[in-house]
């Protein structure tokens, strides 16, 4: 089982590869789903997006009006005024609200810094309880227009896009959309939206498509912008708060409600047939997973399939059957090539749309047995063959030891006897412990017959030189086989020498590479050199003091002269700092480490170098004066 489904996980990725239709379509159920779990949220936001994605959807609405008068909102936020005067307008509930909500608007028009959002949620909540009338809309859309020029961005140009819808100055939409449309943003040359993400890209695609509609102009959407669009939503169907849900859905059904509609060509259930089942279905559908408009049932045609492994055409302009009673769902019949088995190419065409499909075509393959032969690795002597019937396994245990080799041989058949290759043939060598195995490729030679060597010396390696019984499984698969076989065919039992363990022998002597843990290494310092007799160092110490009492001596009976020893601030600094740098050094002899020495003779040393200076200089100048 675990084979079959790593082939129809195969098959699955290399099912589809679309030319200029889209991969899926949007899922309008999980969305209602959404907004339904939410349309009687604490939240305005939540509530306000709810109940419109559920107006889009035509779908039925709870009666929230008690809801919508206790809900709190913030009375000086005016995009939240708008949420809740709107929400109570698809619901009918204004007359739940109280005057004052209306006072926010009135103070959002009368501002000098008002922006184009503010005046947007002000127009349309006043819209909301048909208080919301432009009087004098040139003036109005001269305003917007700049208010625009100081901040042109996409999201600008979609709120006077919705005020020039509820003005009636759709031709000023109509001759700036086709510009705003190509400054879109494209991602990975295959998808398109606005700076802002959803929101923007929901606002603008709607009331574009709804004003060319009122105008009943033709879409300013080119074929490929159509698409590109399309791709962007289709990667932001996961949305999962009632705004993503609400916007998805508003911009999913202007592009599918335009003309013409982008089509979606996915493979509806399995993605291959087999000799029982020789039949496909494909879904044909808007980006909503509505039935295409305009597209007619003869125009669903199978334009030519391809066999992958050598490029023969086998079928050509096969037209698909309609299923009844669903008109999204096409069926391909492939009757004619279901015996022979193998991954197929479909160019399927909807109308002028066309998408290149993969699809395989099942068999079931068959090894009636396996020659199992043991020789020396040098061919001296003739192997020892034993063969096996699928599927039992060997009746004994076979030896080989590190001077052998084991070889396998097997051929793979088709359902009708007829020699066929396969994309997996793999054997499996493996012993008790999770980590004792390896596996080998078996390869093919000109009569489409496989066989596997195991020179049984080299292999040591790969199962750790542990000498023992190993199992032999003979792996086959394709990803057109709808039969893959995991044979075990039985055991051999290996010997990888002298120097080899056993499996599941302990390890004795310093045999090496071995299982287990490793002696414990225990390190021993060189011991310390002896020191010298007390006496020699005593007499060392004695040798090195030898001049300094020399010189104590000698200042003892010559008698020492301070009769010009200048007795001032720089002389008694320099005399004490010389003296203090020397006694450093003796305490560094005794205790002191070097860095702390240096630590306290740095600033020694300055004193001695900078009151010397001055010493030096008042001697110099006492000389010129005597």
């Amino acid at each position: 089982m675990y084979f079959h489904a790593l082939f129809l996980l195969l098959i699955s990725a290399l099912s589809l590869s679309h030319g200029n239709t889209l991969q899926g379509t949007i899922d309008l159920k999980r969305l209602q789903t959404i907004l339904q779990e939410n349309v009687k949220s604490n939240d305005i936001t939540a509530l306000y997006y709810s109940v419109k994605g559920l107006a889009e959807l035509n779908a039925d609405i709870p009666n929230i009006c008690e809801h919508i008068q206790n809900i709190k909102y913030d009375t000086n936020n005016i995009e939240q005024v708008f949420q809740l005067a709107n929400a109570a307008a698809i619901t009918g509930c204004q007359n739940y609200l109280k005057p004052e909500v209306l006072h926010p608007t009135t103070q959002a028009l009368d501002k000098k810094d008002a922006t184009i959002a503010d005046i947007y949620h002000a127009v349309y909540t006043l819209k909301a309880f048909g208080k919301g009338s432009v009087y004098d809309r040139e003036d109005a859309l001269k305003n917007l227009i700049q208010m625009l020029k100081k901040d042109d961005s996409p999201a600008n140009y979609g709120y006077v896009f919705a005020l020039c819808e509820h003005m009636g100055c759709g031709l000023w939409t109509a001759s700036h959309a086709e510009g705003v449309l190509l400054a879109a943003d494209e991602s990975d040359s295959k998808a398109l939206h606005f700076e802002g993400g959803l929101p923007v890209t929901s606002n603008l695609l709607t009331t574009i498509q709804r004003t060319y509609k009122n105008l009943k102009k033709p879409s300013p959407l080119s074929d490929e912008q159509r698409y590109k669009f399309a791709e962007y939503l289709l990667s932001r169907r996961s949305v999962n708060t009632p705004k993503g849900a609400c916007l998805l859905i508003e911009a999913a059904t202007a592009l599918a409600d335009d003309v013409p509609s982008p089509i979606s060509i996915t493979i509806k259930g399995k993605k291959y047939i087999t000799s029982e089942s020789d039949t496909i279905e494909f879904s044909i559908t808007d980006l909503i997973g509505r039935p295409v408009k305009l597209l007619k049932p003869e125009e669903v045609v199978a334009q030519s399939g391809t066999r992958l492994a050598d490029d023969v055409v086998v079928l050509s302009k096969q037209p698909l059957t309609q299923k009844p009673n669903e008109p999204t769902t096409f069926v391909l019949n492939l009757s004619k090539i279901k015996a022979q088995y193998g991954l197929y190419k479909i160019a399927l065409s909807a109308g002028s749309k066309t998408a290149n499909v993969n699809v395989a075509v099942l068999g079931e393959i068959q090894v009636s047995s396996v020659e199992v032969g043991i020789g020396d690795v040098d061919g001296t002597t003739s192997p020892k063959v034993t063969t096996v019937t699928y599927p039992n396994k060997l009746t004994e245990k076979l030896q080989a030891d590190h001077l052998q080799k084991v070889t396998l041989k097997f051929s793979v058949r088709d359902k009708y006897a007829k020699p066929v290759l396969v994309q997996q043939a793999f054997v499996r060598v493996g012993g008790a412990a999770p980590d004792q195995e390896t596996i080998f490729v078996a390869e093919p030679d000109n009569a489409k017959a496989y066989k596997v060597e195991l020179n049984v010396g080299g292999i040591a390696k790969h199962l750790n030189w542990e000498s023992g019984a190993y199992s032999l499984t003979v792996y086959l698969g394709d990803s057109a086989v709808s039969n893959p076989i995991a044979w075990p065919v039985g055991s051999v039992l290996f010997n990888f020498g002298k120097d080899t363990n056993a499996v599941g022998s302990p390890v004795s002597g310093t045999s090496l590479p071995y299982r287990g843990p490793l002696p414990e290494i225990a390190h021993i310092f060189r011991s310390p050199e002896a020191r010298p007799a007390r006496v020699v160092s005593d007499v060392f110490a004695a040798a090195c003091a030898a001049p300094l009492l020399l010189l104590l001596l000698l200042w003892a009976r010559l008698r020492l002269n301070f009769s010009n020893f200048p007795f001032t601030l720089s002389a008694l600094l320099f005399h004490l700092a010389l003296g203090g740098s020397l006694g450093l050094y003796g305490v560094l002899w005794l205790q002191l480490s070097m860095f702390d020495t240096m630590r306290y003779l740095l600033p020694l040393g300055a004193l001695t170098f900078l009151s010397g200076h001055r010493l030096l200089r008042r001697l110099v100048s006492d000389k010129q004066a005597r």
